[in-house]
Parts: structure tokens; C-alpha cells; sequence
């Protein structure tokens, strides 16, 4: 979940004369950042867990690699707020760019078969998820306050929806080629290889895209007397959780978001490990759930609009807590990408409704990045716990049930993670949805004029997307 773009400042610093053209260039290599950056993320969001496998990573280190950099991606947004008070906006953007770059490097690096030592590129590619994820959270806030300045309100809802398209174009069939690839060279034993390659395209896609963002104009100066101190940005987040409403909501969706990753990031592992699925399968599993969400993403913001986010989030929460079991009761392909898309459509709906939901909760511009902020950091350290719990239960779980003189298999261990994490979702969702208040903002316009852009493919909940123009004006 992500803020807006209009939210992302309060107040602009002081203002450089107007270049239109400057401007209308800028608007303009954003459209080729937004291709060459999609590239980056179709060929490494999905697969890093499957890379991580590849390297024979244990479900404990597959949490890790989860967990800790969303933990500190949420940490990494806060220190970007505070920055962005000192230091030029573009500035922040492209060191956070190159930083990106520098860790897809590092990914490439761990591909290539050096005589690495034992047991040491499972740790060096959680230390690049860390600088990869971190680099990524350093730079959304300053893009989308940029981005904000530079995209005139009347053109924001055409501009951004095209570029959306791009966007989610782009990493779809980046995402597919990315398995086409992987399976191939798996067929010729040159595995390793085709990380390699997959790596290096991402390495291509965001160095191309660094360069773009070097060359954008950033119509306004820093104003250094704005500067904040880091403390003053944490007392106001904390002050944002003393509102009641906000409060149980944030806690909410951190309880659903940490019964999820309890499970999410093993999902790879059981398809590539346990059922033995090629690349191609896994690409297409994962690829059905992704493009449902693309699809319905309209449908859910009309139903929306007739029936307000609260029934959507209700609506979708009665088949996030299914999903996990789901996947216990057959091992078929076409069958478990049927389950894919049922998730697909569901996760649309709640991420949906529930970045609406935020925004309606605190719907002052000046006070609504603390919101997010807080919401943010607290989601992600749900995240990693979640994540890090799943990998040390999977390892806990016995292989057999005793009790007295009866004895139950447990054929796969990873199943009973499946079940605990549906069951923990079910919970989280009757603990608030039931009290939750219906919330309408009539200056907030219609759901389904809302324009999305994709952040990014998370194992947790699919796309990442994030809410440009949360209101219209009247």
C-alpha cells in the first residue's frame, strides 16, 4: 500500500522560473523510465525466491529473505521523508536509482559460477534483497512528489493511465520472457546461466532507467528551512496512531498482512522443490494471478463506487483466508491456476479498497503522509514477522502426528502452514470487519477514476500498486 502523489508534500519549496519545456521533456523521458524500470521488475520481483531456491536455501532463510527487507524498506520511507526536507529531490531519486543498480549487480555477480564459498551466497543475496528493496523505498516517496509537481492537474488522470499501461505491459511480458528463459536454460543444465542473463537484463533495464531520472526536471529548489528533524517525523507518526479509527484499521490490515506472509513466501518453494514444476509451469502459475489483477482491478473500483470499500474489503476478505487451504487438495497445474486467479481477483478487490479506505480516513492532504507513513512502517514490521515465524514453523513441523497408538503422516509439512495461515486470516478479518464503519468522502470523486501505477510483484500480495490521483478537485 502506498501513498498518493499529491500527498506526498504539504507544502512545495520555494519554486525555480517556469521552463514548459523542460517540463513537457521530462513528462516525456518519464514514459521511457517507466518501460526501462518495468523491465527491472518483471525479471526480479518474482524470481528472487526462486533464485534463492536454485541456491538451496532452507525455508528459515526463504523467511529471511522475505522479511527483512520489508522490514527495512518501511524504514528506509521514513529516512527518505526526513531527507527529502535537506536534499534536492532528483538528488535522493537517482542515488536511490544507482543504489538499485548497484544491487542487481551484486545479484548478477552471485549467479555467475565462482568458486563462491560454502554456504555464503544465500547471505550475500539477502544482503542485495535489503539494498535492493531499501533503495526502492528511499526513492518512492521523492518520485511521487516530483512526478506530483511536474504532471498538471487537468492531464494527471490521461498522463498516469498511460503510463500505467506501460508500465504493467511491461513487467507482464518481462515477468513471462524472464521464465521462457529460465526454463531454457534449465533444459541445457546451464541453470546458473540463465539467473545470470535474467539479472543482467534487470541490471540493463535499471541502469537505462538511472539515466532517464538523471535527465528529469525538478521544478522546484530544497527549502532547507523546512528541514525536519528525525525525531519531529517520528512524534508526528506516533501522533497519527493516537486516532482511534485509524488505529484499528492499521492494525487490521497489519494482523491480515502478517497471516499472509506467514505463508506467501513459500508458495515458490512448494511448487519448485515440493512438486517438482519447471520454470514455465511456475511463471504461469504466478502469471495468472497477475493478469486477473489487472483486469479486474475497473471492476472492483465500480462496485466500489455503488457499494462503498468496506463491502469490497468484506467481500474479498471471505477468499484471502481460503486461498492457502486451497492448495492443499490437488497438485494440478490448470487446477492451481484456477486458484491463482481466484486470488488474483480477490487481492484486487482488497488492495483496492483498502488504499481507498486509508486515504478516506485521514482525508487532510497536510496530515496524510504521516498516515501512510506509520502505516507503512507498521505493515512491514508485520510482514516480518510473518515471514520469519513461516520459515521456523515449516522446520518445526514433525513429520508425523502421534497421539497413543495412532499415527498421521504429514505427507508435507509446508501444508500446515497453509492451514494455520488461512485460519489466522479468518480471524484477523472477523476481529474488524464486522465494526468497521462505512466511510464516504464525496469530494473524493469515484473509485473507479482513480489511476493506478505498479510499484512492484511482491510474493505477498501479487502487484504493488500505488494510488496517484487519490481525489479530484472540484
Amino acid at each position: 500500500m502506498s501513498e498518493t502523489v499529491s500527498s506526498t508534500t504539504s507544502k512545495p519549496p520555494s519554486q525555480e522560473p517556469g521552463h514548459p519545456q523542460r517540463v513537457r521533456d521530462s513528462l516525456a523521458v518519464s514514459m521511457k523510465d517507466s518501460v526501462a524500470s518495468s523491465v527491472m521488475t518483471g525479471t526480479v520481483d518474482q524470481f528472487l525466491n526462486a533464485f534463492a531456491i536454485f541456491l538451496r536455501a532452507t525455508s528459515v532463510q526463504i523467511g529471511w529473505l522475505t522479511g527483512i527487507p520489508q522490514l527495512l524498506g518501511g524504514l528506509f520511507q521514513i529516512l527518505s521523508v526526513w531527507l527529502g526536507g535537506y536534499w534536492p529531490r532528483r538528488g535522493l531519486i537517482v542515488c536511490g536509482a544507482a543504489l538499485q543498480t548497484l544491487s542487481l549487480l551484486g545479484l548478477f555477480c552471485l549467479a555467475l559460477p565462482f568458486p563462491w564459498p560454502e554456504g555464503s551466497r544465500v547471505p550475500l543475496l539477502i544482503g542485495c534483497a535489503i539494498v535492493y528493496h531499501g533503495a526502492s523505498n528511499l526513492t518512492q516517496p521523492q518520485w511521487k512528489a516530483l512526478m506530483g509537481n511536474l504532471v498538471p492537474p487537468r492531464l494527471r488522470g490521461r498522463y498516469f493511465s498511460i503510463r500505467s499501461r506501460l508500465a504493467m505491459a511491461t513487467s507482464f511480458f518481462a515477468f513471462l520472457a524472464g521464465g521462457l528463459l529460465l526454463n531454457g536454460s534449465a533444459s541445457m543444465s546451464l541453470e546458473t546461466l540463465g539467473f545470470a542473463a535474467l539479472f543482467m537484463i534487470a541490471v540493463f533495464g535499471r541502469g537505462l532507467s538511472t539515466r532517464y531520472l538523471h535527465q528529469m526536471y525538478d521544478p522546484y529548489l530544497p527549502d532547507h528551512s523546512q528541514g525536519r528533524g528525525l525525531a519531529h517525523t517520528l512524534r508526528s507518526m506516533k501522533r497519527s496512531f493516537a486516532d482511534s479509527r485509524f488505529r484499528r484499521f492499521t492494525l487490521f490490515l497489519a494482523g491480515m498482512q502478517c497471516m499472509v506472509a506467514l505463508s506467501a513466501p513459500f508458495f515458490a518453494v512448494y511448487m519448485l522443490r515440493d512438486l517438482q514444476f519447471t520454470y514455465l509451469q511456475f511463471t504461469l502459475n504466478t502469471a495468472a494471478s497477475i493478469l486477473v489483477q489487472f483486469v479486474l482491478l475497473r471492476y472492483w473500483g465500480r462496485i466500489a463506487d455503488r457499494k462503498g470499500n468496506r463491502y469490497v474489503m468484506a467481500l474479498a476478505a471471505t477468499v484471502i483466508p481460503v486461498l492457502p487451504v486451497l492448495w492443499v487438495f490437488s497438485d494440478n497445474l490448470l487446477y492451481l491456476m484456477g486458484v491463482q486467479m481466484l486470488g488474483g481477483a480477490a487481492w484486487a478487490g482488497f488492495t483496492l479498497a483498502t488504499s481507498n479506505y486509508l486515504y478516506d480516513l485521514k482525508p487532510d492532504d497536510s496530515q496524510f503522509a504521516g498516515y501512510a507513513a506509520m502505516q507503512s512502517t507498521i505493515g512491514a514490521t508485520a510482514v516480518f514477522v510473518g515471514a520469519i515465524s513461516g520459515g521456523y514453523l515449516i522446520s518445526w513441523v514433525p513429520d508425523a502426528v502421534v497421539i497413543g497408538d495412532w499415527q498421521w503422516p504429514i505427507e508435507r509439512p509446508i501444508w500446515v502452514i497453509f492451514i494455520v495461515s488461512g485460519v489466522l486470516r479468518a480471524i484477523v478479518a472477523l476481529w474488524y470487519l464486522p465494526k468497521a464503519p462505512e466511510l464516504r468522502v464525496k469530494h473524493r470523486g469515484r473509485v473507479r477514476d482513480l489511476v493506478f501505477r505498479v510499484s512492484r510483484f511482491t510474493p505477498i500480495s501479487g502487484v504493488v500498486f500505488d494510488v496517484i490521483n487519490a481525489r479530484r478537485k472540484k
